[in-house]
């Protein structure tokens, strides 16, 4: 049985351990920085408790790295909007190149400085391997683990330790419908984080970053191209969250601001940095 995350406040839920004593005095030097991890294995009549204690000081908390990871993408897709609308008048990032906003988000990710990495179009596999996944069984056929993530996040533990990986991200330029590269990109996430899961690895979460822009709407129920933009966009997240329910993960969508604007012609538009990210549900 294991509990990936007990609180302080948990732990007397399982004073019937036979090693209470320990696990009381563990508890009593806790702060609420640390995390617990507590795996129980029960063999015969007895119940073994392991207790590995893990400083919050030397590890961030997913949640905190989650969001500077979303607000990073974010950044990074705005970044890459507003460089490729100076070389060309005010295009949009929709009939762009791909790699230029994988770069402008991996620039944005990649803080050396506080032990963190990025690597680009990476193997599956052997990114897998390195945040101890095991392979077991024939995988799905969406897996691809002989493909390449466009970005994966690394962090380093501790000074000269390997990095394990944190995330991958997948990227597109140009979003708007679901099917086809959306459902792709969404089971390969959802693929090698249940690996991850079944092995307790190290990847914690999946990202799909992506840009969208609409113009006028072209249906009366939408008053504006930002409404427009807002019901495409939890379309695209409904989507996301049909294809990964039944394997214990979630999806929502992280979309900061939307910026909105006018062609010469006068016709408006508007268009947003978005993320999907796909995770564990909330303890």
């Amino acid at each position: 049985m294991l509990f990936d995350r007990i609180g302080v406040a948990d732990l007397p839920s399982i004073h019937n351990s036979k090693h209470f004593d320990a696990v009381e005095s563990g508890r009593n030097a806790l702060n609420s920085h640390l995390a617990w991890l507590i795996n129980l294995s029960c063999m015969g009549s007895g119940c073994f408790v392991r207790i590995i204690i893990l400083e919050g000081a030397k590890m961030k908390e997913l949640a905190v790295l989650k969001s500077e990871v979303v607000g990073a993408i974010c950044s990074g897709i705005r970044k890459a909007d507003r460089e490729y609308g100076r070389w060309t008048g005010d295009e949009g990032l929709g009939e762009a190149p791909e790699y230029l906003v994988t770069c402008a988000i991996a620039r944005e990710l990649a803080k050396p400085s506080d032990g963190r990495f990025v690597t680009l179009e990476a193997n599956v596999q052997e990114t897998l391997r390195c945040a101890r996944v095991r392979f077991r069984g024939r995988p799905r056929r969406s897996m691809r683990k002989n493909g390449r993530a466009d970005i994966v996040l690394w962090e380093v533990p501790e000074v000269g330790q390997n990095g394990v990986p944190r995330s991958i991200i997948e990227v597109k330029n140009f979003l708007a419908e679901p099917g086809g590269q959306l459902n792709k990109d969404v089971r390969r996430l959802r693929d090698a984080l249940c690996l991850s899961m079944g092995s307790h690895g190290e990847l914690g979460f999946g990202c799909l970053a992506f840009w969208i822009g609409v113009n006028e709407p072209k249906q009366k129920k939408y008053e504006s191209p930002e409404a427009w933009l807002r019901a495409k966009s939890e379309k695209l997240c409904d989507a996301a969250r049909s294809l990964v329910a039944t394997d214990g993960l979630v999806v929502r969508l992280v979309q900061p601001k939307s910026y909105l604007g006018r062609y010469e012609d006068g016709t408006r538009y508007a268009w947003a940095p978005s993320v999907l990210v796909i995770e564990r549900p909330a303890a």
